[in-house]
């Protein structure tokens, strides 16, 4: 997996690229969590470079997810849409067609949203 770092307006948007393994997928919500700041108003995870996840990436989202509200995934293909699919069990990951789509919604949102308060933003967007 390749990762590529773009900063607009307090949002990282992290093209991701290649195949995404569970390890790699974990080294990037480490890397997530140690460089979130008072100033950074969310991050954008951007499958559309990406030619196959491993399910267990997804059982990994769900849980970090849950307490993570200000991260969005963007750009999955059909293929990858199906694997998340196999392994969703609730509406934990916010997904959105493009990364402009989950940009918008993340501006229109507060800095730190609570779970139960992202969820009602990502059905509004």
């Amino acid at each position: 997996m390749r990762v590529y770092r773009t900063e607009c307006e307090g949002v990282s948007i992290l093209r991701l690229s290649g195949e995404v393994r569970s390890e790699e997928a974990r080294m990037l919500l480490d890397f997530i969590e140690e460089t979130t700041s008072s100033r950074q108003e969310g991050y954008i995870l951007d499958f559309q470079g990406v030619e196959h996840v491993n399910y267990h990436v997804f059982e990994l989202f769900e849980e970090w997810f849950s307490v993570h509200p200000d991260v969005l995934i963007s750009g999955l293909s059909d293929y990858i849409l199906d694997i998340l699919a196999f392994v969703r069990k609730g509406d934990t990951i916010p997904v959105f067609s493009d990364w402009r789509t989950a940009f918008r919604c993340l501006k229109a949102g507060s800095r730190r949203l609570s779970p139960s308060g992202a969820r009602e933003l990502v059905a509004s967007c």
